[in-house]
């Protein structure tokens, strides 16, 4: 794949690290919540990715786009606009592939618990949601100056 510049390459590979960070900080706690307070799939992940999101606005807020030009206000808007639809596909896919790893029958064959298969679908999905979803929409969306004031907040004329 080729850049339009350094500054862009900088941007992915900034973009691909905050990612990490805040992917290890939602899996860390999902696990934690599934294996030792035994929430179910779904309230793990939701939780885990709360936490991972607020790891993830923050780094790419103070670290990787750095666009003084956009409101704290709006940033704001927006990434709760995006990191909801994170949100819901993470968590709703985690658990829909979660339960197709457990019913699997091979991959107990091989050693999977119930736990590896919570971990793997966790991998799997928050794969795709990040390439596909978030930073593409962090990119071009969240830290971008872009007047959807008016979307937002209509200006109403009297008639």
């Amino acid at each position: 794949a080729q850049f339009r510049s350094k500054k862009e390459f900088k941007i992915l590979l900034k973009a691909t690290a905050t990612s990490q960070v805040s992917s290890w900080t939602d899996f860390i706690v999902s696990l934690i919540l599934f294996e030792f307070i035994n929430l179910n799939p779904l309230y793990s992940k939701a939780i885990g990715a709360t936490t991972g999101g607020i790891v993830n606005c923050f780094l790419n807020y103070k670290w990787t786009f750095r666009n003084n030009d956009v409101s704290k206000r709006m940033v704001a808007i927006k990434y709760t606009l995006v990191w909801a639809g994170s949100l819901l596909l993470n968590s709703y896919g985690t658990d829909f592939v979660h339960y197709l790893f457990v019913n699997w029958d091979w991959l107990k064959e091989i050693g999977f618990k119930d736990a590896g298969c919570f971990m793997a679908a966790q991998l799997l999905v928050a794969f795709f949601v990040s390439v596909f979803w978030n930073i593409l929409l962090q990119r071009y969306f969240v830290f971008q100056d872009l007047n959807i004031k008016g979307f937002f907040f209509r200006n109403r004329q009297k008639s």
